[in-house]
């Protein structure tokens, strides 16, 4: 298929330059389609001195994906998390499962990235591929179905006319809305408190999760061996005391709620405050329209898989259009987009409420409920073949996934 002869600027127009916008740019652009990448904020300038306190979990799944889109040789040379192990117990009770990533000849579970890290890799590949363009400061205004074509207008005056755009630009999609496809948002009407700490004792490279009473505590082990990032959700009242606490009584309070697994906080950063929710969109595409990532669905951080899920959405939109564009077809047609709805949007719905059904089960204060919940950690952790199928499941190595996933370059 040739641009030229099609008079578009395009073949998709992606909005959205976070992690899952710039990683799908990057797979089409190294498949030769030409790319131009909008996001409305300005181009962040790399920070050497101040902590991300936004990190992901990213699976093996999702490094198998980063590496063909060519920034894991860039994050490999970065101070970058990993976890070989984790632990996850109940402060009610003596209900505990441990996870080995050598128990399924692993060498690692998976790695703790800052956000912006994760960010800076992907835009530097963008760089050097010369089929995509990048705007910044850039927010779609209006779209305009044309015959074969799609056109994106912007606020600033700017227009494209592409076969496909593609919405990467969060839960508050502005693309997504302006393509009128419906969001179904449910509110926990929970909070979570994220913030970077300094422990005493070295996290040896052990993810951990708590469940409290109040909501699970998690410390992920990042780069330095004494700093792990915590994420504590509970109620709106609660995380508003923990955000109000100086610094010495938030982390005797945090240092208490954690058990002192890993002793005493010697320092922590900024806390960050944020609302707990999930939501679907009712469809992923509509014609010559798609989306990925948090514009297609939300999850509760409870798994740490959010940009895990929007990644994989990322692998499958592009190895769905690829296919038809190299063998001449239009990659926008709603035939060739169904194929990515359906092999994604069961998959993410089913995910969203089997972590939803989890937290409701955690959060549970009848007796009942938390004798089960501590016989059920007990009884999986006793049996090795269900804990390797759940851990399997979990790093990303089994399952319907996109060929990228699996390092099928």
């Amino acid at each position: 298929m040739t641009t030229a002869d099609d008079k578009i600027d395009a073949d998709v127009v992606v909005v959205g330059g976070g992690v899952i916008g710039s990683s799908f740019a990057c797979l089409l652009g190294q498949a030769g389609l030409k790319v131009i990448l909008l996001d409305a904020s300005m181009r962040q300038v790399k920070s050497l001195k101040k902590i991300d306190t936004r990190v992901f979990a990213i699976t093996m799944a999702s490094e198998q994906i980063l590496k063909k889109t060519g920034s894991w040789k860039r994050l490999q040379k970065k101070d970058i998390g990993r976890f070989r192990k984790m632990h996850v117990w109940d402060e009610n009770g003596l209900g505990e499962i441990n996870f080995d990533s050598a128990s399924i000849c692993q060498s690692t579970m998976g790695y703790i990235i800052p956000h912006q890290v994760i960010v800076d890799a992907l835009q530097e590949e963008l760089l050097e591929l010369g089929s995509v363009r990048c705007l910044w400061s850039v927010s779609p205004a209006y779209l305009k179905e044309e015959a074969d074509t799609i056109i994106l207008g912007t606020e600033d005056g700017l227009r494209f006319r592409t076969r496909l755009v593609v919405a990467a630009d969060g839960h508050n999609s502005k693309l997504r809305n302006l393509a009128n496809i419906h969001y179904q948002k449910y509110d926990y009407m929970r909070s979570a408190l994220g913030c970077t700490v300094f422990t005493k004792l070295e996290h040896r490279e052990i993810a951990r999760q708590r469940f409290l009473n109040n909501g699970p505590l998690a410390f992920l082990p990042m780069a330095d061996s004494h700093q792990s990032a915590v994420v504590w959700s509970s109620s709106p009242e609660h995380i508003q005391h923990l955000k109000g606490l100086n610094k010495s009584e938030f982390h005797l309070e945090l240092a208490e709620a954690f058990a002192h697994k890993l002793g005493d906080i010697k320092e922590s950063t900024e806390k960050v405050v944020f609302p707990l929710s999930r939501a679907q969109a009712d469809s992923y595409i509509k014609s010559r329209v798609a989306l990925i990532g948090d514009s297609a669905h939300m999850i509760h951080p409870l798994a740490g898989i959010g940009a895990n899920l929007g990644l994989l959405d990322a692998a499958s939109l592009a190895e769905t259009i690829i296919g038809p564009y190299q063998r001449g077809r239009d990659p926008g047609r709603l035939q060739v987009l169904r194929r990515y709805e359906r092999r994604r949007k069961g998959t993410n719905r089913n995910m969203i409420y089997l972590i939803d059904s989890l937290k409701h089960l955690f959060e549970s204060q009848h007796q009942p409920v938390r004798c089960v919940r501590n016989f059920g950690l007990d009884a999986v952790d006793s049996l090795p073949f269900v804990k390797n199928v759940i851990l399997k499941r979990a790093m990303g190595l089994v399952g319907d996934l996109p060929e990228a996933a699996r390092g099928k370059f």
